[in-house]
């Protein structure tokens, strides 16, 4: 109840400020509030060609883009813990004609947006398997307050930017929402899959990088996270075991998800580290062979048409604890295993099947047909 008293005292000020820096009319401006940053990137480049729109980077502290092409005064670190800046932020937002956002945001609580501001999600995943949201069954062991919370902030999402029919309905539940908030113009970061130049470039830059992979096909593993894994010992996969029968074949990738800590790291001929290090799409772009559970990510590695295996180790407790969205060992387009044994005979006898894949992009990525950003913006800046 501490921390519920915390936020609600946090929330109140903000508040405050909000409807004070309200009372000055709406500039010609894009706020663009991030967290993960893939999609802010993307859609900040297209409102510079195609608008006149001033484009202020509200950047929260866990986000790692750079936002290399939008002028540094225009980038404002935003944290209560920068005072000044947190007020210059709630100003930028209470006055934007446009403001993107693309995540779960506490601050949008207290944003009460003028009647001609419009508010855009840009999730940060292009589908999902783990249910989230109003439908997240943690949201069970939560006080009403909080609950209450959760609503007035996705009650601000005029918008959310989707790929697919399937995806729009899983956010319509999640949030609460209408078809008529659902933005079907495709999610503006899956444009780079569905770009033989941009996928190209990748590819050079990250065999530069990772010079270990030169000769190897190279396996991806990509888990999401657990509520209650956060520090991992060790892996869930045995490392040694695969490296004595695929060792001479494959180099072994490690992207954990980033807010998960591995202990112990060490890295060998077979198997590279490399969570924090490179973006997750240049990656995927090197990848022969994705290991992956219950992790979005599939969705646009589909995309590359590759094969795909599901580490579902502990698919039970998971789906119990946390939820899923729909039949999982159905829908996924790969094998579910929840052995190493089982996933290493699943490489050895290639074990997939290429028309899945191709299914499950064309159902997923319907709207992703590599114009994604162009059109959204297009859509939002309809009279610019």
């Amino acid at each position: 109840m501490i921390k519920e008293a915390i936020l609600a005292v946090y929330l109140t000020v903000a508040r405050i400020i909000f409807h004070l820096c309200r009372l000055a009319p709406l500039q010609h401006k894009t706020v663009m509030l991030a967290s993960f940053g893939d999609n802010i990137q993307a859609v900040a480049s297209e409102v510079a060609a195609q608008t006149g729109s001033r484009i202020l980077i509200l950047k929260e502290p866990g986000c790692r883009h750079q936002f290399d092409d939008v002028p540094e005064q225009n980038i404002i670190g935003f944290s209560p813990a920068q005072v000044v800046n947190w007020i210059r932020g709630l100003y930028h937002l209470a006055t934007s004609e446009v403001v993107f956002v693309d995540n779960y945001h506490l601050i949008l609580a207290a944003c009460d947006f003028q009647q001609e501001a419009i508010c855009v999600q840009l999730w940060h995943a292009n589908g999902a398997v783990k249910r989230f949201g109003l439908y997240d069954k943690t949201i069970m062991e939560r006080p009403q307050s909080a609950v209450r919370r959760f609503k007035q902030v996705y009650g601000r999402f005029h918008k959310v930017v989707v790929s697919s029919d399937e995806m729009a309905d899983i956010f319509k539940r999640a949030f609460n929402l209408s078809d008529a908030n659902m933005l079907k113009t495709g999610v503006p970061r899956t444009d780079f899959y569905r770009s033989e130049k941009c996928l190209a470039e990748a590819q050079d830059t990250m065999k530069d990088a990772l010079s270990q992979i030169h000769g190897k096909k190279v396996l991806l593993y990509a888990p999401t996270f657990r509520d209650d894994g956060f520090t991992l010992d060790k892996l869930p996969l045995d490392v040694k075991e695969m490296e004595a029968a695929l060792g001479s074949e494959y180099h072994l990738l490690i992207q954990l998800h980033r807010t998960v800590e591995l202990k112990d790291v060490q890295d060998t001929n077979f198997v590279t580290h490399v969570s924090g290090k490179h973006n997750i799409a240049s990656l995927l772009s090197i990848t022969d062979i994705l290991i992956t559970d219950y992790s979005s990510i599939p969705f646009e590695f589909s995309m590359l048409k590759r094969p795909m295996i599901f580490f579902a180790y502990d698919f039970e407790q998971y789906e119990r604890t946390r939820g899923i969205w729909f039949d999982y060992k159905k829908t996924m387009p790969g094998p579910v295993v929840e052995t190493t044994d089982a996933l290493m005979e699943t490489i050895q006898q290639n074990r997939f099947d290429e028309a899945e894949v191709t299914a499950f992009d064309a159902t997923w990525n319907r709207f992703a047909d590599g114009q994604a950003t162009s059109r959204l913006v297009k859509a939002i800046y309809k009279a610019d």
